[in-house]
């Protein structure tokens, strides 16, 4: 990558989350992705942005997918301080969150070391989520739309091809990217980003 691409990055990531106010900034890195142009690992805590998509003609994009991938980091932080609200003290909370996010992606905590420091940062900024904390219902509602967030890996959609057929993959294929356009997490993601 070239010098002046990847301060572009690095810049656009870091006025993302000054003008987020997040409380600590995620790591990015650039990469081959084979069904996605931009994402962000809850486990690791990392924006990955497609290596094809990451030059300069694609500046206005990237913008856009920076702010939406930082936008879920803020999400997952909400998660994660509301889980350690939760549990009788933070150790006990973030291990319960990375439980959490292994029982989504279970292929995560084999792959990724959880970046327990990241979550461990962003509670001692904000402190715990508890009953009565302004973003106590918000908290639930993304706990409820990360459990219902559809699986839209190459691999799910090759086991139902080979069980089901074609013409079920493809129906499969369809509802999964239905779902995953009226997630709550990408609703508001997608928001995010238009904002100028």
């Amino acid at each position: 990558m070239h010098i002046k691409q990847c301060r572009f990055l690095l810049n656009t990531l870091s006025q993302t989350v000054q003008k987020q106010k997040l409380p600590v900034t995620p790591k990015m890195r650039s990469r081959i992705l084979i069904n996605a142009v931009a994402d962000t690992n809850p486990y690791n805590a990392e924006i990955t942005i497609n290596k094809f998509f990451n030059c300069k003609l694609f500046r206005p994009l990237i913008k856009k997918l920076i702010k939406h991938e930082s936008k879920h980091v803020d999400q997952l932080q909400i998660m994660a301080r509301y889980i350690a609200g939760m549990a009788d003290n933070t150790e006990n909370g973030l291990n319960n969150f990375r439980k959490f996010i292994a029982r989504k992606y279970p292929l995560y905590e084999d792959i990724y070391p959880f970046n327990k420091k990241f979550y461990q940062e962003s509670i001692e900024s904000r402190g715990v989520i508890k009953e009565g904390h302004p973003q106590f219902e918000k908290a639930k509602e993304y706990i409820k739309a990360f459990k219902e967030y559809p699986d839209l890996s190459i691999l799910d959609d090759l086991g139902t091809l080979t069980d089901k057929g074609l013409k079920e993959a493809v129906k499969n294929f369809y509802k999964k990217i239905k779902l995953y356009r009226n997630n709550l997490l990408e609703v508001e993601a997608r928001r995010y980003s238009k904002q100028k």
